[in-house]
């Protein structure tokens, strides 16, 4: 079958009568009704129609997806296609109390925008995304030193970032636009354009992902995609990094694969502090660090590791920033022992040593 057949049956399909999760919502910001000052406070460049990667438009997206099914918002640093549908709040109080300061954030911008709602809808899930992902990115760009004025952590093409509903539409945009067939949140690099971006989907394997879940792998991938746009970066620092900062959000997902020959505890899986408290206590059960260093299969308890490892060195906030500048784009095992020796004043077995030892002091 064609590319272009292809393209018609998933326009045909898309648009089929109760399958766009838009429905009951209209295509204009009710927040903003596109009026200059209220898009300025809120930091929105424009909305739809975008250019988009690889020489391709929203409007393009829109053949593939059907037309009217997708929400576009443009910012400083983003440009954004959001259809996420309706959801209710978090339950976890923590989570809670985050998403209200962001709401209250949003409402000191534009009073339109509720200080507190117990559920959220399309355009207002788009405006507290396009608000995270501006500030995920003000602090990466100051913790690796890439705040150019007019660029994007150093790159010439703003970030692009998809938040789909469904999988479906995901597998649809990525068998398109991305070649390549997946189905899962996921970075990704156009090649002929140079932007960066994160596709994600709200539905999982058992239906529709809650708030919590949603927020905390937004978080996990746009840390990925920001380090892929400054170089890379070791698999454990990569991972780890984007660990902390999806582990910010409680919630049970793990966002990690498991080995053939691990056991896990699915009950458990999610309880990370407790599980390497436990492995701490023997030496033989951690990686080393020059070991951590070259790791490509890490695995659930290697990925457990390497967040707790990128945890203790994020304790000196300064000081990982600057490990972290040592070794973007230049992360043999070699650099990454001399940034640990430069920035850490340790030697690996001494990093081993204080590390264990701060686990085992402030994990519970």
């Amino acid at each position: 079958m064609s590319t272009l057949l292809l393209t018609g049956v998933a326009s045909v399909q898309a648009q089929k009568k109760g399958d766009s999760p838009l429905q009951k919502v209209g295509l204009e910001d009710p927040y903003t009704a596109q009026n200059p000052k209220a898009m300025a406070k809120l930091g929105v460049i424009g909305y739809g129609p975008l250019t988009w990667a690889d020489h391709k438009r929203t409007t393009d997206i829109e053949k593939v997806l059907g037309e009217g099914r997708v929400l576009w918002m443009e910012t400083e640093h983003f440009k954004i296609g959001c259809n996420f549908g309706f959801v209710g709040g978090p339950k976890d109080s923590v989570a809670r109390r985050l998403m209200k300061a962001d709401l209250k954030r949003l409402n000191k911008k534009c009073s339109k925008i509720p200080a507190s709602k117990s559920k959220l809808g399309p355009w207002l899930r788009m405006h507290l995304y396009a608000q995270r992902a501006e500030d995920m990115y003000a602090e990466f760009a100051e913790m690796t030193g890439r705040d150019e004025a007019g660029k994007y952590l150093g790159n010439k093409e703003k970030f692009l970032l998809l938040l789909f509903q469904k999988k479906s539409d995901l597998a649809r945009y990525m068998s398109t636009f991305g070649n390549r067939k997946s189905q899962q949140s996921q970075r990704l690099q156009h090649y002929g354009t140079g932007h960066f971006s994160t596709v994600m989907t709200a539905e999982g394997d058992d239906g529709p992902r809650d708030n919590e879940t949603v927020n905390a792998q937004f978080r996990f991938f746009m840390t990925q995609m920001f380090l892929d746009a400054v170089g890379g970066a070791p698999m454990w620092l990569s991972r780890g990094l984007a660990h902390n900062y999806e582990r910010q959000i409680p919630c049970n997902m793990i966002n990690c694969g498991i080995k053939a020959n691990e056991s896990v505890d699915s009950s458990t899986q999610y309880k990370w502090a407790k599980k390497v408290l436990k492995r701490s206590r023997f030496e033989g059960l951690c990686l080393p660090f020059v070991k951590l260093a070259n790791e490509t299969d890490l695995g659930y308890y290697g990925s457990l590791q390497a967040w707790s490892v990128a945890d203790y060195m994020l304790q000196d906030k300064a000081k990982f920033a600057q490990f972290l500048q040592m070794v973007l784009g230049k992360y043999s095992r070699s650099r990454q022992i001399q940034a640990l020796e430069a920035v850490f004043g340790m030697d690996p077995e001494t990093f081993d040593l204080e590390w264990r030892k701060w686990v085992k002091k402030n994990y519970k």
